[in-house]
């Protein structure tokens, strides 16, 4: 099965925070024909993605999504700070249920239940949908008492297909940072 991968990540300038850079991606895929499963992932920092200062580059490829023609994929840039407030079951688990709900309301409401793939212009909506719900969770999870990690940017989507190499960027907390999308 193909996956979709982070090709290459630079941190073109890193972030306001004191010292180096720790960054991890929040993934969301979401599938366009029923039942409308998704899936949310977190990947990094670990041993790569740690320790980046204004120049770095690492292209290591890096797995963080399994991948189909008929998905949305959704991607959000955080800097972490002390730990990463994106983990464990509890956590996680309310990010991929709030997600999920999320996904499969604006399906259902886009596709009013009938059967086929969502066009492009329901893809574009239902992903925006997912878009704030990640906005609204990391103001939950990622603010004091729960969290003090930082986005950087907004979560985009990530539209690709095999063969292309998608570039992003994202700026945010002082910082710009560039990831290269590939399907493998």
């Amino acid at each position: 099965m193909a996956s979709l991968k982070v090709d290459a990540l630079r941190c073109v300038t890193e972030t306001d925070e004191v010292g180096s850079d720790d960054v991890y991606i929040v993934t969301f895929r979401g599938n366009t024909t029923a039942p409308f499963g998704s899936n949310v992932g977190v990947h990094g920092p670990g041993t790569l993605w740690t320790g980046f200062d204004s120049g770095d580059l690492e292209t290591t490829d890096v797995t963080i999504a399994d991948f189909r023609l008929d998905a949305v994929y959704v991607v959000m840039l955080v800097e972490r700070d002390d730990s990463r407030d994106i983990s464990g079951d509890d956590v996680l688990g309310a990010w991929r249920s709030q997600c999920d709900l999320t996904w499969k309301a604006q399906m259902l409401s886009l596709l009013g239940g009938g059967p086929g793939p969502a066009s492009e212009a329901m893809r574009a909506v239902a992903a925006q949908s997912i878009v704030n719900t990640m906005l609204g969770l990391s103001s939950i999870y990622m603010n004091f008492p729960k969290g003090n990690d930082d986005l950087i940017d907004v979560p985009k989507r990530i539209r690709i297909t095999p063969g292309q190499l998608v570039k992003e960027e994202f700026y945010g907390d002082g910082g710009h940072y560039r990831i290269a999308f590939k399907v493998l």
